[in-house]
């Protein structure tokens, strides 16, 4: 392009040049012998061989003047198509022609609009993938032709995808469902699909939603999030509704007959006082699970009120101890509090650690076969002041010691509530010992027997 142009302004100049001296040569003649003659002479053909020499040189430097700037636009132009790297100092130190310059300056302005909207597009992309990088929840982009575009580190690792796993049914494949892709863009009725997975110990909710670019389908976005938790949540509370209802219904349906009986049967005054008994029983038995749950719910809301004093753990634990002798010896045990190492003093409610000693203690009684062995021990390691609760029962299997502190978890239903246990107990402790910075663990074995730790925060 540049050489044709090149060329042609010299081959234009050279004609000019030509063509200017042979007229000149024409009126010249003209004036001396008034007619029109040309005359071909060896000066004229010299005269006329030097300007042609001068004007090539002329037009070389006029049309370089006005090529190499081109030139060099062109391949500034050129590396921008191709993305490459952009150089606009050459360009900057071009100062004629002045049509040229103005092409370059406005040229200028053009490149700096484009560096400035990349900068901006790739800083905008850039906090989007550490935006989608730092997600809990898994996402998944796919093209229209069902091309994996990207995906995060948390949809990696809920699915396990490789890259390999590419193709949007490839992804379904893994997790095994099945939802038509051109519904989920093109129809809508299908703008918002979610379904839920089981995934090995996690339950996993799939969305999945199309994007657009000013209404046209880019793509799909498939989001998911791991809702095991809120899963297990949801089913606790299920639970905990079915268990408070049939802890309440079981006394009230006692109540309700025995009532019942003394309104409409003309019983003897030792009926009614048996009747009656067993009313007070039944009432006392929901008075106990209601006030439990009372308790349980100001520690849900944090309302549980708390009178902290500063007092020996020691001296409480052998004060329970002593005062339980006579429920031990019901059954024949052998209770007893033995003091490894007196603690420092501990500031708590007292109240409360005291409903957790009595709590771990009546459950260890209850589930300790006649004539079994209770010892609690209490001592201090560190900064902690502890209380080990040991006994000879007929322990938990491995299985349930995770649910242990669930409320209304029961290892035996039946003969749980046959011994007037709530169920809430054990959750009772451990809202207790939470709320002092403590802690509890229990190991347990079926037909050995079970240990209940406890430790407590000392004052320095």
């Amino acid at each position: 392009m540049f050489k044709s142009l090149k060329t042609s302004i010299k081959v234009l100049l050279v004609v000019v040049v030509i063509v200017t001296t042979l007229a000149m040569q024409l009126l010249v003649s003209y004036s001396l012998t008034g007619e029109y003659k040309l005359v071909f002479n060896t000066p004229t053909i010299i005269t006329i061989g030097v300007l042609v020499i001068i004007t090539l040189i002329m037009g070389n430097s006029i049309a370089t003047s006005v090529t190499l700037p081109i030139k060099k636009l062109e391949r500034s132009i050129k590396n921008l198509a191709e993305g490459k790297s952009i150089d606009t100092k050459n360009l900057k130190n071009i100062t004629k022609p002045k049509e040229i310059q103005g092409l370059i300056s406005h040229y200028d302005l053009m490149i700096d609009a484009i560096l400035k909207k990349n900068f901006d597009l790739n800083s905008q992309e850039s906090k989007t993938q550490i935006i989608l990088e730092r997600m809990d929840d898994g996402v998944i982009a796919f093209s229209l032709q069902k091309e994996v575009i990207h995906a995060n580190t948390a949809a990696k690792n809920f699915i396990g995808i490789t890259d390999s796993d590419n193709t949007y049914e490839k992804v379904c494949r893994k997790l095994g469902m099945k939802v038509d892709f051109d519904k989920i863009v093109y129809l809508s009725n299908y703008k918002n699909i979610e379904e839920k997975i089981v995934r090995e110990d996690n339950v996993l909710s799939v969305v999945l939603v199309p994007f657009h670019d000013r209404l046209i389908p880019m793509g799909v976005i498939m989001i998911i999030k791991n809702i095991t938790e809120s899963e297990k949540l949801n089913n606790m509370r299920k639970e905990f509704v079915a268990n408070v209802s049939h802890e309440l219904k079981t006394p009230l349906s006692s109540i309700k007959g025995y009532s019942e009986t003394i309104i409409d049967r003309d019983l003897s005054h030792n009926e009614i006082i048996k009747f009656a008994t067993v009313i007070n029983t039944e009432a006392n038995r929901m008075d106990r699970i209601v006030a439990d749950l009372l308790q349980l719910s100001r520690f849900d809301y944090n309302k549980n009120i708390m009178n902290k004093i500063k007092f020996n753990l020691d001296d409480l634990a052998k004060q329970v101890v002593e005062n339980m002798q006579y429920v031990a010896r019901e059954k024949n045990h052998n209770l007893k509090c033995v003091v490894n190492m007196i603690p420092p003093p501990i500031y708590a409610d007292k109240d409360s650690i005291q409903q957790v000693i009595i709590n771990i203690l009546s459950n260890s009684i209850k589930y300790t076969a006649d004539g079994g062995e209770i010892t609690v021990y209490i001592g201090s390691a560190g900064n902690k002041a502890y209380m080990k609760f040991v006994d000879n029962g007929i322990g938990i299997p491995e299985k349930d010691l995770k649910r242990i502190f669930e409320r209304f978890y029961r290892v035996d239903k039946a003969r749980s509530r046959s011994m007037g246990g709530t169920g809430l107990g054990l959750s009772i402790v451990k809202e207790i010992v939470e709320s002092h910075d403590g802690t509890i663990d229990i190991k347990s074995e079926p037909g050995v027997g079970t240990e209940v730790i406890v430790t407590l925060p000392t004052i320095k």
